[in-house]
C-alpha cells in the first residue's frame, strides 16, 4: 500500500513539474516569482482549511507552539524552495536541477542520522556520492544545452537544494515528535493540520518577501522617474497552471507525510526514491514538451544518478 502512495506521489509531482516549467516562462523578474509563488500557497491554505473542516481526526487548528516552529520551519523553507525553483529552472536543464534537488535530500538523511539515530550507512553514502557525481555530469550538460547559468543560475539551485532537504527534514520533525510513530513522541496531531500551517506560514513569509520587493521597486522608479510595469502581469496568463501546481503540492506533500509517518517508511528510502522517481519523469517531459534532447552526457549522469537511487533503496 505504501508504494502504490509513493506512486500517487510521483505522479502529481511529474504534473506539477511540468506546470512549473510552463509557470517559469512567464516569470520576468525576482518579484514574479515571489507574487505566483504567494498564490500558488495561499491555493494550498485553502485546500489546506477544506481538508482539516473534512477531517474527522482534527476538525480544528489548535496547536502546541512546538508543531508551530516545525511548521514555521517548513514553511520557510518551502519558500526557499519555491523562489529558488522556479529562478533555477529558468537557467538550468530541468534534468540538473531534479538532479541537484536529489541532493538536498542528503540533508534531512543526515540530519535524521545525527538527531533520530537513523543509520546512514556505507552503501548510503555510496547512492549519495554517485548522485552527486551524476550532479556534476549533468552540469556540464545543462551549461551546453542552455549556456552557462551564471553565478545566480547556481545560487538558485542551491538554494532549491537546501530549501527541498530542509522541508524533508521538518516532515522528520513532525513524524517524530507528533504522530504515533515517532520516537519521541509527545502529542498527536493529524497530517492535515501540519500542512495547513505549513502553507499558511509559507503564504505569509512570500508575502512578506514580496511586499518588500515591490515596495522597493516603486521607489526605486519613482526616484528615477520611470513608469512602473503592471507587477500582477505574470499571474493572469500563468494562474490555470498554478492551481493545478497546487493541488500537486498539496496532494505529493500530503502523501510523502503519510509514507513516513502512518507507514514507518524510513526518510533514506523515501526521498531518494521519490527523487529516482521524478528523475525518470523529468527525463520523458523534459524531452516530449521542452525539446531539451537527449545527449551522451544527459543519459550518462541519469543513469548514474538512477543508479545511486537504486543503491540507496535496495541496500
Amino acid at each position: 500500500m505504501v508504494y502504490l502512495i509513493v506512486l500517487i506521489a510521483l505522479l502529481c509531482l511529474g504534473i506539477k513539474g511540468y506546470c512549473g516549467k510552463k509557470t517559469s516562462t512567464y516569470v520576468q523578474n525576482v518579484g514574479d516569482s515571489f507574487l505566483l509563488n504567494l498564490t500558488r500557497m495561499l491555493i494550498c491554505a485553502l485546500i489546506g482549511t477544506a481538508v482539516i473542516l473534512f477531517d474527522s481526526t482534527s476538525g480544528t487548528i489548535h496547536a502546541e507552539g512546538g508543531l508551530l516552529l516545525i511548521c514555521l520551519l517548513s514553511g520557510l523553507s518551502n519558500s526557499m524552495f519555491l523562489i529558488g525553483w522556479i529562478l533555477a529552472i529558468q537557467k538550468n536543464s530541468m534534468v540538473l536541477v531534479d538532479v541537484g534537488l536529489t541532493v538536498g535530500s542528503l540533508l534531512p538523511a543526515i540530519l535524521c542520522a545525527i538527531l533520530f539515530s537513523e543509520a546512514l550507512s556505507g552503501t548510503k553514502l555510496l547512492g549519495y556520492l554517485l548522485i552527486i557525481i551524476a550532479t556534476l555530469i549533468l552540469s556540464d550538460y545543462s551549461k551546453k544545452a542552455l549556456g552557462k547559468p551564471g553565478v545566480s543560475g547556481i545560487v538558485f539551485l542551491v538554494l532549491a537544494a537546501l530549501g527541498d532537504g530542509l522541508t524533508g527534514f521538518s516532515q522528520q520533525l513532525y513524524k517524530q515528535f507528533y504522530t504515533p510513530a515517532g520516537n519521541y513522541s509527545v502529542a498527536s496531531y493529524p497530517v492535515s493540520l501540519y500542512h495547513f500551517y505549513t502553507y499558511v506560514f509559507a503564504a505569509l513569509i512570500l508575502l512578506l518577501i514580496w511586499l518588500i520587493y515591490f515596495i522597493s521597486i516603486r521607489k526605486k522608479r519613482n526616484q528615477e522617474k520611470c513608469s512602473a510595469g503592471n507587477p500582477f502581469a505574470a499571474l493572469r496568463p500563468s494562474f490555470p497552471y498554478i492551481v493545478v501546481m497546487a493541488i500537486c503540492l498539496f496532494a505529493a506533500n500530503h502523501l510523502q507525510t503519510i509514507a513516513t509517518s502512518d507507514y514507518g517508511m524510513p526518510s533514506q528510502v523515501l526521498y531518494p526514491l521519490i527523487k529516482g522517481g521524478c528523475l525518470i519523469t523529468v527525463n520523458i517531459t523534459a524531452m516530449l514538451f521542452f525539446g531539451e534532447k537527449a545527449s551522451k552526457r544527459s543519459i550518462l549522469g541519469s543513469f548514474i544518478a538512477l543508479l545511486g537511487i537504486l543503491v540507496l533503496n535496495i541496500f
